[in-house]
């Protein structure tokens, strides 16, 4: 019955009208990556590639996070399939996390994509690329964080996705800029750390905002791995506990 439910959530999530506009983000991502010699002239690949990572794939985790994780029950509550959901032989917290890992999953392949399309266009092609490695472990460890985080928002909170999309889109942009240990706050502080980006000496402000590299990221690269397993344990015993609980009815109000 477990892999019934996981196969059939990846199968949703899978869908090519929702997975098709991340795949063109990644494209946008392998172009800009490909052109950016152009903004900067005598950049160098490494360089390429990390900014256009920092500034879009490291966001492209957040942004599909906020929207895969919250169509695990927001979704099923808006669409009145909750009670169907809820009728399944298995327990509460089970159902929930089983759902959970499937969207981790597909974020996390997202990410992934992204990274490996931006590397082709900042190398011109699939040449070894010495920041890929780290990239990969930050995107799926930020999968993860975030869409524990997502999941517990979505829990409490009826519009769940946009409470989200202004995490993702505000405090992730804002707060990683901020002085002193603000950035601490932030997600994306740690997946920084634990890509270990090298700093760009000809980086613009602007482009230091997007990629959020205008604070004081001091954070090793172990304890970011720390931060974020601690965080993602802590926001999955929550919600286990909070779907156990309580009830969750669909909406009458719903279209």
């Amino acid at each position: 019955m477990e892999q019934a439910i996981f196969g059939q959530a990846i199968r949703e999530y899978l869908r090519p009208k929702r997975v098709l506009p991340w795949l063109l983000l990644g494209g946008v991502c392998a172009l800009l990556a490909y052109f950016w010699r152009s903004l900067q002239p005598g950049s160098q690949p490494v360089d390429q590639y990390a900014n256009v990572s920092s500034m879009l794939v490291f966001r492209i985790v957040a942004l599909a996070s906020a929207i895969f994780t919250t169509a695990i029950i927001s979704q099923e509550v808006e669409q009145r399939t909750i009670v169907y959901l809820l009728t399944r032989p298995v327990p509460r917290w089970k159902l929930l996390l089983i759902r959970y890992s499937a969207s981790v999953l597909v974020v996390g392949i997202l990410g992934i994509v992204g990274a490996l399309l931006t590397s082709w266009g900042a190398y011109r092609g699939f040449a070894p690329n010495p920041l890929l490695g780290k990239d990969l472990q930050a995107l799926m460890m930020g999968a993860f964080a975030y869409g524990a985080l997502f999941l517990f928002v979505s829990l409490l909170f009826n519009r769940a996705m946009l409470v989200c999309l202004l995490f993702a889109f505000g405090w992730e942009t804002s707060v990683p800029n901020m002085p002193g240990s603000m950035n601490s706050l932030s997600i994306l502080t740690y997946m920084q750390a634990i890509a270990e980006h090298p700093s760009a000496q000809d980086q613009s402000k602007l482009m230091g905002i997007a990629a959020g590299a205008l604070g004081n990221n001091a954070i090793s690269a172990d304890k970011a791995w720390g931060v974020l397993v601690g965080l993602t344990v802590v926001m999955l015993a929550l919600s286990a506990w909070w779907f156990t609980h309580f009830e969750y009815v669909p909406r009458e109000d719903a279209e």
